[in-house]
């Protein structure tokens, strides 16, 4: 007969974690399992590629910290296998607590889709589309679990009736993620061994392909078995937030997510420049055309070798030509951006810009003319229901001439309007051929970097609206 759980024992939740307190249960029974006096030849194996945290007792767990608070409590993924081997009875009542904590999550989301589609104009449609077939799938996701909430309640009778109650294979609990998620109480935490940056992306993509024992194995022995499947294990690893379970989502959380599909599917607000100068993208000239103020500024535009020859005036020659205009910052003095600096006045001009759409994306090169290089910062932010502006998303990618791509390269000088500019400055013979390149080759590294960030959003941005209750959408430390 299989073991049962004892009464009045429970797993409390606290901030969109399953809450695991040792004092009550759950680690305490792993080092029940795991004993502190246990021989030798009894030890536990190895860490491994997992982090590992020694919890008081003389327990463990193996899993990945996902995040540290300042009292030093830990959020801890842990594959709900693992944990089934390691602690089958904490295993048992935190899966009957994530049930019913992933119930309550289900419910408030179908209410917030149904308000969400209610206030959309039916003109919306791939955004209503997306709302809906959410919708269905919550509704399917509440049917079961009602019926196996009745398939429990039977099999209870028959429990308490004296018959033998059948496990159930792993593979027939519908809708139990991969990875549960625990809090562990500063006092419980006896040592944190992180892994290190290899082992973790080896731990990553082990358990993104689901091998066995993870927990258990060297990193040369996975190492072995992911490059048979073709995979390089040092390689950037896949996300694996939506193999947890779903959390509960506050207003914010629930407002950020809802900006980002506006932004894959509805109406996207996007801006960018130079310095603390951000336009909107489509009064912004694009393509390569949109380098030729960063090259300007790289050849001295404005204070530099260019003898005071302002920035404007050269594209306003160009323009006199027939040329396209580009909409051009001020030069910043000494032709770089100061440290000094306050960042936030692009942000603050495009939140102006962006009043009334809630959202946007803003992206800016900021030119370090004096070192011949470029740095390219991105942000996504969204209003909350206060009227605050919070940054949800930024990335940051260096362009330095070392890392330009040769054909942007070539690209870049065959555009008749850039080579227009090129023509003067040469013309004018105060910046020499070796400048000229230079200029060239940061510009091409900033169109690599921006494509690189593009990317990276589009990456984010997906990963966030597949499912709208997960994966755990955080920033700032949340």
């Amino acid at each position: 007969m299989q073991r049962r759980v004892p009464a009045g024992r429970r797993v409390s939740s606290c901030g969109g974690a399953i809450v695991v307190f040792v004092v009550v249960m759950g680690l305490a029974a792993l080092a029940q399992a795991q004993p502190a006096d246990r021989k030798k030849s009894e030890k536990s194996p190895p860490q491994g590629v997992t982090d590992l945290i020694l919890v008081a007792g003389g327990g463990e767990i193996r899993g990945a910290v996902v995040k540290r608070f300042p009292d030093g409590s830990l959020d801890v993924a842990v594959q709900r296998d693992w944990l089934e081997t390691s602690a089958p009875e904490a295993a048992e009542v935190l899966g009957a607590e994530e049930r019913r904590q992933t119930k309550a999550v289900m419910e408030a989301l179908a209410k917030r889709l149904v308000a969400a589609i209610a206030a959309l104009p039916e003109s919306r449609t791939r955004t209503i589309g997306l709302l809906r077939r959410e919708a269905d799938r919550v509704d399917d996701w509440l049917a079961a679990a009602e019926q196996a909430a009745d398939r429990e309640a039977a099999q209870q009778g028959v429990d308490e009736g004296g018959a033998d109650r059948p496990i159930r294979p792993r593979a027939a609990r519908r809708g139990e993620s991969q990875f549960t998620l625990l809090r562990i109480a500063p006092k419980r935490v006896t040592k944190v061994q992180p892994s290190g940056q290899n082992a973790q992306r080896i731990a990553r993509w082990a358990w993104s392909e689901r091998l066995e024992n993870v927990e258990g194995r060297s990193a040369a022995d996975l190492t072995k078995e992911l490059k048979g499947r073709g995979i390089d294990p040092l390689s950037p690893p896949p996300g694996l937030g939506d193999r947890l379970p779903p959390l509960p989502q506050d207003d914010r959380e629930w407002a950020a997510r809802m900006a980002l599909v506006e932004d894959a599917l509805g109406d996207a607000v996007a801006f960018q420049g130079f310095g603390d100068t951000v336009v909107k993208a489509g009064e912004a000239e694009g393509g390569l055309a949109g380098l030729l103020p960063q090259l300007g500024q790289l050849l001295g535009g404005g204070n530099g070798a260019l003898g005071g020859l302002g920035l404007d005036e050269i594209l306003g020659g160009l323009k006199g030509r027939g040329l396209p205009g580009v909409a051009i910052p001020p030069p910043t003095p000494g032709g770089a951006n100061p440290a000094a600096r306050p960042a936030e006045k692009w942000l603050a001009s495009a939140r102006a810009q962006a009043a009334d759409g809630g959202h946007y994306r803003a992206t800016r090169v900021n030119v370090d003319a004096a070192n011949g290089r470029a740095e390219v910062e991105s942000v996504f932010e969204v209003r909350m229901a206060d009227g605050s502006w919070e940054t949800i998303w930024r990335e940051v990618r260096a362009a330095d001439a070392a890392r330009a791509n040769e054909a942007v390269v070539e690209r870049i000088t065959a555009d008749e309007r850039i080579s227009g500019l090129l023509q003067t400055i040469r013309g004018i013979g105060l910046v020499d051929e070796a400048s000229i390149m230079q200029a060239i080759r940061v510009g091409a590294a900033t169109s690599t970097a921006q494509g690189e960030i593009d990317t990276a959003f589009n990456d984010y941005r997906s990963r966030h609206i597949q499912r709208l209750d997960g994966p755990p959408l955080r920033w700032d430390g949340r």
